[in-house]
């Protein structure tokens, strides 16, 4: 349940300043990759105050992401202390086929992991991809807000535009008090709760709307460094929104269609 006394969009500020006091702090530290662990910090704060504690065992999607970001933060967590390569590799392949199972349902028999094993793929795909795209400046910032546009075009009923301007705000308090680039400690975690925020509609719904609202953050994500790998500054910029905005339209459509 949402508390009384908030506004639907306090827990997104919230995020917003935490990240922002926490990446700021350790900036000013000269400790950028501790800084970065204030986004999955800021996006668990949020969340909990959006949702409240969920203490029985999640059924609903949305009580799953609490224990994401919680997962997210724990996983990351090394990655505010070293930045040796083949650790952040292992990281970031334990996070992403974590985000993957929790998303499919847990599954923990035989019979129900073969049922979930695409959606598990895929979702550990996704995040890899999604960890490695955000490298760029700016990138994770821009995947989280067309998220957000993306939810809100569709109309998918539930939180998930609540739960999506949680991650954006936190993401961009990152960036602003981090610096334009991202820690892997921050884009790990980013990537885990963006993934899992996309498909979470596709998976409880699975509207038109839904698919074209989880192709926003993916569209610039995945295409813009292929379609035109020399563009730089506000050109650049402007391909990324471009990208983003033609399938946050296209949900638009389809959800208000007659």
């Amino acid at each position: 349940m949402i508390p009384d006394s908030m506004t639907l969009h306090a827990p997104a500020l919230m995020a917003l300043l935490a990240a922002l006091v926490w990446a700021g702090f350790f900036r000013w530290r000269s400790r950028p990759a501790l800084g970065g662990l204030g986004l999955p910090l800021a996006v668990l704060l949020g969340i909990t105050a959006l949702l409240g504690v969920v203490n029985a065992s999640p059924r609903q999607l949305a009580e799953r992401l609490p224990m994401l970001a919680l997962a997210a933060l724990l996983v990351a967590a090394p990655l505010g202390f070293t930045t040796r390569r083949w650790l952040v590799g292992l990281l970031v392949l334990i996070g992403a086929v974590l985000a993957g199972w929790w998303m499919a349902g847990a599954p923990m028999v035989q019979a129900d992991l073969r049922q979930a094993v695409l959606v598990i793929v895929v979702l550990t795909v996704l995040t890899q991809l999604v960890h490695v795209e955000t490298a760029a400046p700016w990138r994770g910032a821009l995947a989280a807000l067309a998220l957000v546009a993306g939810l809100w075009a569709s109309a998918v009923p539930g939180p998930w535009f609540l739960l999506a301007l949680i991650l954006a705000g936190a993401a961009l308090g990152q960036h602003i008090a981090g610096g334009a680039l991202m820690p892997a400690s921050a884009r790990l975690p980013l990537a885990m709760l963006l993934t899992a925020l996309l498909a979470a509609p596709v998976l409880a719904r699975g509207a038109q709307a839904d698919w074209a609202a989880a192709a926003a953050p993916l569209a610039p994500l995945l295409l813009a460094g292929r379609l035109a790998p020399r563009l730089r500054g506000w050109r650049a910029g402007l391909l990324l929104v471009a990208l983003a905005a033609l399938p946050v339209a296209l949900a638009w459509w389809l959800a208000h269609r007659a």
